[in-house]
């Protein structure tokens, strides 16, 4: 079922929440709300029961297109340089941009999938690495290195991960060029 936007806009403000709410934030008042007219707890009486209705059909609408919410956990070291990281999310991965200077609570979309909100986490934890004063020119440039091979192997194991020739695509060359 594909909703349009009027239809997801009115699922929001029938739950009283503000457009974009998470899917997490949709569950929790979903339930509250059906506890005041659920049968079991209010009488069955035809503007409950229609009440009832409208939430669950508000309810099903946001299910399927509220964004869902997933946590990052991220040392302040990597909060304060940025970067690019990938992240695991139902059984599949994706990159997610951190910018320079990140802090809790900042809440990310990963690249091409607006579905989800990553909400990011900087624990507190881990050594924060500090740099000492007297060579700052060469520690920015060795840190810079770090932050571009950083980069560039997350982004070479994205790219083996999902660019690699399938199965079926190795089984055609391994048929032309009659070699494993």
């Amino acid at each position: 079922m594909i909703a349009t936007r009027p239809a997801v806009e009115a699922a929001y403000q029938l739950l009283d929440l503000s457009d974009g709410a998470d899917f997490h934030e949709v569950r929790a008042r979903f339930r509250a709300l059906v506890k005041t007219v659920h049968p079991d707890t209010a009488a069955p009486t035809p503007e409950t029961l229609a009440r009832l209705q409208g939430l669950l059909g508000a309810y099903d609408t946001l299910r399927q297109h509220a964004p869902r919410r997933h946590e990052l956990v991220v040392s302040p070291d990597l909060a304060r340089r940025g970067g690019v990281r990938t992240v695991r999310i139902d059984q599949r991965e994706v990159l997610v941009r951190l910018p320079a200077g990140a802090s809790s609570g900042m809440v990310l979309t990963p690249i091409g999938d607006p579905g989800w909100r990553i909400l990011l986490q900087v624990d507190a934890d881990a050594a924060a690495g500090a740099t000492p004063a007297g060579g700052a020119d060469i520690d920015a440039c060795a840190e810079a290195l770090d932050l571009a091979d950083d980069a560039a192997s997350v982004l070479r194991a994205f790219c083996d991960r999902y660019v690699r020739a399938s199965p079926s695509a190795r089984l055609a060359r391994w048929a032309r060029t009659g070699a494993a």
